[in-house]
């Protein structure tokens, strides 16, 4: 096992119970969610450790889209050259994390700096199906910190939450818990499977979601 990330709360950032109604009263939820309708992001860097930078911007995508396929009212954007997005996303050396066993860590919304970082100390690959205990993969890496920047928490009821604080390199994690999709759900309301359905096909058509 190894410390997925070190989630960012600021000192003027405290956390505190939800109001009634939320899934799970066990989890000290953070109080804010991200408010636009529209979260952009920039991929400002690649690292180096995989040689066809489309299966690191897919990676992310896929990321993003794990979170999408389940609420209703937000979408994810990702923008280009001179746009000033809301979410930075950079691969930092490892001097920018507090200990080398830490992947990324991330912001929570409603910060003056919102940003996932991922440590490049890190020999990564693009998916779970080829990651093993020296190399790490992007997409729940990836999950998990976009679960921060939405607004979620830590989760230690169970492991098998991509919002887990620690993470199984022999693990093939790589989508949602139940309790990650009721969680964020609270927050973001609930997709319609007619949508998700017609999503997915639309997507498999235009860009397929394989790593070749």
């Amino acid at each position: 096992m190894v410390i997925v990330c070190e989630a960012i709360a600021g000192d003027t950032i405290k956390f505190g119970l939800l109001q009634d109604g939320q899934p799970y009263p066990d989890i000290n939820e953070y109080h804010k969610k991200f408010e636009k309708p529209v979260l952009t992001y920039k991929l400002h860097n690649l690292s180096n450790d995989i040689a066809k930078a489309e299966h690191q911007t897919r990676a992310v995508t896929v990321a993003f889209q794990v979170w999408r396929l389940r609420i209703k009212n937000l979408r994810f954007r990702r923008i280009y050259d001179d746009e000033k997005p809301d979410l930075d996303i950079w691969f930092r050396p490892q001097s920018y994390f507090g200990s080398a066993g830490v992947l990324a860590h991330a912001t929570f919304p409603g910060q003056s700096k919102f940003y996932i970082e991922i440590n490049d100390g890190w020999d990564w690959v693009s998916h779970a199906a080829i990651a093993d205990i020296g190399h790490p993969p992007i997409v729940p890496i990836m999950i998990h910190e976009i679960g921060h920047v939405l607004g979620l928490v830590h989760d230690t009821f169970s492991n098998l939450s991509i919002m887990y604080p620690s993470f199984n390199l022999g693990a093939k994690k790589n989508d949602l818990y139940t309790r990650d999709v009721n969680r964020i759900q609270w927050l973001y309301g609930v997709r319609s499977l007619r949508q998700r359905i017609i999503d997915y096909f639309r997507r498999r058509r235009d860009a397929g979601w394989d790593f070749d």
